[in-house]
């Protein structure tokens, strides 16, 4: 039987909504109601019932609490024992989205090879729901993503916000001139674009649209145009190919970092934290320049 299913039994057991364990654990709803059935076929009878609109564990269901979470468990502490005795093979792994390995992470893994260059290293870039996924399943070990995450194993630890400055490349702008032509969105993730949204209603539809920030700069580079982005990316331009907008406001991106409560290498993670910390303490120290 696939541990997902009694994985997935519990989280209804404890939302008693599907469409909320379906967003604590970054499935679809239509994929929550699948594995609930499948696992009623296996039990042979429905785990739930609905009364008034909620949902209600059925006698089966509380009966199968108590084995389901023994199994995930038993499951977990197999999965750790066997680890162990490969843990001098094991590679650290580390996931961000694309516009995080532009903004803080390719310095960070930099910063990680010179500081323990006996560790191999795994280098990954996916979408938020992705990658914590990744960590549910063991196989990635840290993550830095823009919201924290839903779930009760996966502990979210909020690094320094992220300064983001418009720049453009005309000089003497006023902010509601560069936002009517050659815009260059970059994503800085789903709150970023609902508070550039709120900031700039009239702002015309972007020019490029893109999830890596160094495809913007060389955009605005080649053609023109302006954009939201990082200072440490655009300093070396600042006052001679790029100009800072400004009156307009500085939007501060949050960053977690997340990792697996249970997972074997914490000792690892907090060095690597440690890093991260610094490099980003860094980067505030860049920015703090800014005229704002």
């Amino acid at each position: 039987m696939d541990i997902e299913l009694l994985r997935t039994f519990l989280e209804v057991k404890n939302t008693r909504h599907f469409g909320k364990a379906a967003e604590n654990l970054y499935l679809t709803q239509a994929a929550v109601s699948a594995r609930i059935k499948q696992l009623e076929n296996i039990i042979g009878g429905p785990l739930f019932t609905r009364f008034r609109n909620n949902l209600q564990l059925t006698v089966t269901g509380e009966r199968l609490i108590n084995h389901a979470e023994t199994i995930l468990i038993a499951w977990e502490r197999a999965r750790q024992d066997v680890s162990i005795k490969k843990r001098q093979k094991h590679t650290f792994s580390l996931g961000g989205t694309s516009g995080l390995w532009d903004l803080l992470l390719q310095d960070v893994l930099h910063n990680i090879h010179q500081s323990f260059p006996q560790l191999p290293l795994r280098a990954e870039a996916h979408g938020p729901d992705t990658l914590i996924r990744y960590l549910m399943e063991r196989t990635l070990d840290l993550a830095l993503i823009y919201e924290p995450a839903k779930l009760t194993d996966i502990v979210s630890i909020a690094l320094s916000p992220a300064e983001l400055i418009l720049v453009s490349s005309r000089p003497n702008l006023l902010v509601s001139d560069v936002l009517q032509t050659d815009y260059i969105a970059v994503d800085w993730g789903q709150n970023f674009q609902a508070h550039f949204s709120q900031l700039f209603p009239d702002a015309c539809a972007p020019s490029l649209q893109t999830s890596l920030a160094k495809i913007g700069l060389e955009f605005i580079h080649q053609y023109g145009g302006s954009a939201y982005l990082p200072y440490h990316m655009i300093e070396a331009d600042l006052d001679d190919r790029l100009f800072q907008v400004t009156d307009a406001p500085v939007i501060s991106r949050q960053i977690y970092a997340c990792y697996h409560k249970d997972n074997l290498y914490l000792t690892q993670i907090e060095s690597v934290l440690e890093l991260i910390r610094a490099q980003h303490q860094t980067l505030d120290s860049d920015s703090s320049d800014i005229t704002i």
